[in-house]
């Protein structure tokens, strides 16, 4: 497997694993993550929220596929992850949350520059510089 492959399918298995946790198991993430319990007629949005993880997840697995075809989903994906470091360390900073979920967030950041990394060319090249 290349280095691409194994990014972009580390990508969505986490996008998954953290999708699933918030839609099967939102008070183990409470918990761990230090966060108040979401009341009932809020958890609508958070279920929602994991929907999309999920399927940010299933265009990782299509970029782990077939780079070329799907390239635009890198882009897309690397903003929404800056995106979301962005909200919670705003949230963060505010004193909402604990580090717990900023700590969470760096996998997002790193899957981000990881992405603009490999958007800009910089990794992925072979040995003698060709593009794998």
């Amino acid at each position: 497997m290349s280095l691409r492959r194994g990014i972009f399918a580390s990508a969505a298995l986490f996008n998954w694993v953290v999708g699933a946790g918030l839609t099967l198991a939102m008070p183990l993430f409470e918990r761990l993550l230090r966060l108040e319990p979401v009341a009932t007629s809020a958890k609508v949005y958070v279920d929602l929220f994991a929907v999309v993880v999920v399927a940010f997840g299933a265009a990782y697995l299509m970029l782990a596929i077939d780079f070329t075809q799907y390239r635009p989903f890198a882009a897309l994906g690397a903003a929404a992850k800056l995106a979301v470091v962005a909200t919670v360390s705003c949230h963060y900073l505010a004193g909402h949350i604990g580090w717990p979920l900023l700590a969470l967030s760096s996998v997002d950041l790193i899957y981000a520059l990881l992405f603009i990394a490999l958007l800009g060319g910089r990794l992925g090249a072979g040995p003698r510089g060709g593009r794998r």
